[in-house]
């Protein structure tokens, strides 16, 4: 392998292992909760958590650093989902669009290992790694009988918020991606950290996922794949159509 192509990947591994953790860990303070015994007259952790704005604020100014940094370097923009759009468009070959793939899942299966001994195992059951999933109390149907009204709201909400998050990338110059985008991710959890976690980015739900399987949380960390899947892709390849196409013009990077 051409070794600059090898720095492309492992910028690439590194950025969505940086984005996944802070991400994902953001989620994981949110869910500690205060310690027994602790003395009076200190604050407690509860006083510290972020709630939804500081998990939004954490993820979206994340993305905007990274992207900044390493989309326009990389050209994969740390997801798959963007990836494959860049792929099906013809804006990248087949075999670097799976390097840079495997590099982003890679990144977020180590950030998934990284949260493991960042905090405590009640904190990791709790919050399930930080990973995204459907909120059971957002959709009280979604069980093993009627599981597609709950999959269908939320492929559609993680589909539509993905082509919002893509056509900022890409519907203007590069050189903002990184800042537009983030204020899209920012927003997008805001409204659907309560619904689906607002994933937009198949790394971002499959490398903390991964890792339920090793702590038992009493659900399924596989069930709703299909939203975490289906949605960011097709959000993506419908927004790359629009830029690609409908926009031929604007600068489409590498």
């Amino acid at each position: 392998m051409d070794r600059q192509l090898l720095r492309v990947y492992l910028l690439e591994l590194a950025g969505s292992f940086a984005f996944v953790t802070i991400a994902a860990g953001v989620v994981c303070v949110n869910h500690m909760a205060l310690p027994a015994g602790q003395s009076a007259g200190v604050a407690p952790l509860t006083l510290h958590q972020p709630g939804a704005v500081g998990v939004a604020l954490a993820s979206g100014l994340t993305w905007a650093v990274l992207v900044a940094l390493l989309g326009p370097v990389t050209g994969g923009w740390l997801n798959p989902a963007v990836t494959m759009a860049l792929w099906l468009w013809g804006r990248l070959s087949t075999t670097r669009a799976a390097w840079l793939i495997g590099a982003q899942l890679l990144g977020g299966l180590l950030a998934g290992l990284c949260l493991r001994y960042m905090f405590a195992d009640d904190i990791l059951r709790s919050a399930r790694f930080g990973a995204t999933h459907l909120n059971l109390l957002a959709y009280p149907d979604l069980g093993p009988e009627r599981l597609w009204p709950g999959l269908g709201a939320g492929v559609a909400i993680e589909l539509g918020l993905t082509f919002l998050f893509v056509f900022a990338i890409f519907g203007g110059p590069l050189e903002g991606a990184g800042w537009r985008s983030g204020a899209v991710l920012a927003a997008a959890t805001l409204f659907a950290f309560p619904l689906t976690g607002a994933a937009l980015n198949p790394a971002r739900w499959l490398g903390p996922t991964l890792w339920e399987f090793f702590r038992e949380t009493g659900r399924q960390p596989f069930a709703d794949a299909f939203v975490y899947v289906a949605g960011p892709v097709l959000g993506a390849i419908v927004a790359g159509w629009c830029c690609f196409k409908l926009m031929p013009e604007r600068p489409a990077g590498k």
